[in-house]
């Protein structure tokens, strides 16, 4: 079994239970403001620290923060490398704060560049919720801070289960408002609110796990600038910045494209994104999580043949995860938008449109997993240039084609772009990497994609099957039905379906000796096992 796959189990199952409750929470979110123009508006504004957020948070300081840290624990001691942690913590609040405050005094401004065609009201009234989540930026740069320092002394959990907190909050803020029967302008500004004080518990809720590790936050301006390790987290940051800059841009320019199709569009391409983002996050940044630790840790000690070899576990466990999840994911689509979306405010029609859109989207689930997987590499051997000569050039294809083609293919249009961008950087990644690094073709990998090959096969004949069978059946008693009712039984029909086929995809893939094959066929009875143990511990 690769060990990436193995010690991502535990990542896995966490950052699953947070991607489920997202998916929760977006549920509540489409009943109770739709997916049209009061929808955009929240879109939007949510949007605007958030692409501040991926800029400077998780995307360039979480890549040149952890191979830095780990390094300072390798080389140096703990209580060094805590040092440098709350100098980091200390500069990232001073510039996160400043553009959290910039934030809130330009709010109109920001929310006018980024959209296209909107009313004076829409804008003005996204500019409100801006004001209320931009400090959004500053919690959740500490949080990536923090998550950091567990990350790189192997302790992922914590981190991982945070945004399960985020959700958990969110959701309560939303049932609050569905028993008071918010709806409309109050619902999405209460909305709002709920996200902020749900990134705050996202925060606090790393501390004990920090406390624990013997850390403690003392951010401090004194030394900031001379300290080696700040200088290098500077130096691997601003090629970051740039390069992650570069994707920042891509949604910018994507944000204003789906702004100028009418109300809704904004709205819809969020909600196939947060499903599409479902196996990302369960799978990708798992392996990416653990994979960016261990390469780390390899170039630290100067071992690139265990380096190669760790990306390349990484690489086939993705492989085998993603593949599957992108067969079923555009299978499956509508019922999965119509299961988690449709009611209240969100119609039929929405669902429609939403799942075209994710079908789009999940095309590109395995090269954007990956890339999550290859990049850290670079960070970690000083050479940041490289993600980000990748990054511009799927953000120069992806601006492209949907220019050409936003007008006639509308938002789906969009999806795919992001989808043939995310295959450009992999496939750039991939040729650097041999030539910076070493290659990372292993013996056996064709007999491997054959195997891979038929088990997504399998899946999709029976998926395709399973679903069209008992939709048929279905389709007269369900509409008599009231709609929980209804809801129950598609989840259950839709759950039979996925089960059959994760069975027969595990099947193929254990016999083909797939690696990690095995233990994907072992998963359920293994976490049964787990829950029979966890059950018994208190009669005992």
């Amino acid at each position: 079994m690769p060990s990436a796959l193995q010690s991502s189990g535990s990542i896995s199952a966490a950052v699953a239970a947070s991607r489920v409750l997202g998916l929760v929470r977006m549920s509540l979110q489409s009943r109770l403001i739709g997916a049209g123009a009061l929808a955009d508006t929240f879109s939007v504004a949510f949007r605007i620290p958030n692409l501040l957020r991926d800029l400077l948070a998780e995307g360039a300081l979480s890549s040149a923060f952890v191979p830095t840290f780990t390094a300072s624990l390798v080389q140096e001691d703990r209580e060094r490398a805590y040092q440098l942690a709350n100098l980091a913590l200390a500069g990232i609040l001073l510039v996160t704060g400043t553009l959290t405050l910039l934030g809130v005094v330009f709010a109109e401004p920001l929310v006018v560049a980024i959209t296209s065609g909107w009313s004076p009201e829409k804008i003005a009234e996204t500019a409100a919720l801006t004001r209320v989540m931009m400090p959004i930026l500053a919690l959740v740069s500490v949080g990536a801070v923090w998550g950091g320092i567990l990350n790189a002394q192997r302790n992922f959990l914590p981190f991982a289960l945070a945004p399960v907190v985020f959700n958990l909050v969110s959701i309560a803020a939303g049932l609050g408002m569905w028993l008071g029967g918010l709806g409309g302008r109050a619902a999405v500004m209460a909305w709002s609110v709920g996200t902020l004080l749900a990134s705050v518990a996202q925060a606090a809720v790393l501390v004990p796990s920090l406390r624990r590790l013997g850390y403690r936050a003392r951010p401090r301006l004194r030394g900031l600038r001379r300290h080696p390790g700040v200088r290098r987290i500077v130096a691997l940051m601003l090629p970051a910045i740039v390069g992650v800059a570069a994707v920042q841009l891509n949604v910018f320019v994507n944000t204003r494209f789906a702004a100028s199709l009418g109300d809704g569009a904004v709205a819809q391409i969020e909600y196939a994104f947060r499903i599409f983002f479902l196996p990302i996050g369960v799978f990708g940044v798992a392996l990416a999580t653990v994979t960016a630790t261990q390469v780390s840790e390899e170039a630290a000690r100067g071992d690139r043949s265990t380096l190669i070899a760790r990306t390349g576990e990484g690489l086939s466990a993705a492989w085998l995860l993603t593949s599957a999840s992108t067969v079923g994911l555009v299978l499956l689509a509508h019922p999965i938008v119509s299961l988690i979306y449709e009611g209240g405010r969100f119609g039929a029609a929405e669902s429609a449109a939403v799942a075209v859109i994710l079908q789009a989207y999940a095309i590109g689930l395995a090269p954007y997993s990956m890339v999550k997987i290859v990049a850290p590499a670079f960070y970690a051997i000083d050479r940041p240039r490289v993600p980000l000569i990748a990054s511009f050039a799927s953000v120069a294809v992806n601006i492209g084609f949907n220019a050409l083609t936003y007008e006639r293919l509308g938002a789906p249009g969009l999806a795919l772009g992001t989808s043939l961008g995310a295959l450009v950087n992999l496939t750039l990644l991939r040729a650097f990497y041999r030539r910076e690094i070493g290659a990372l073709a292993r013996p056996g990998r064709w007999r491997e994609f054959a195997v891979l090959a038929a088990a997504n096969a399998g899946l999709g004949a029976v998926v395709w099957a399973a679903w069209t069978g008992l939709a048929q059946v279905l389709a007269g008693p369900l509409s008599a039905l009231p709609r929980l009712l209804r809801a129950l039984v598609g989840a259950g029909a839709l759950a039979v379906v996925i089960a059959v086929g994760f069975v027969v995809f595990a099947a193929i893939v254990r016999a083909g000796k797939y690696p990690g094959g095995a233990q994907l066929w072992g998963l359920p009875a293994g976490l049964m096992r787990r829950l029979r143990r966890r059950r018994a511990r208190p009669a005992a």
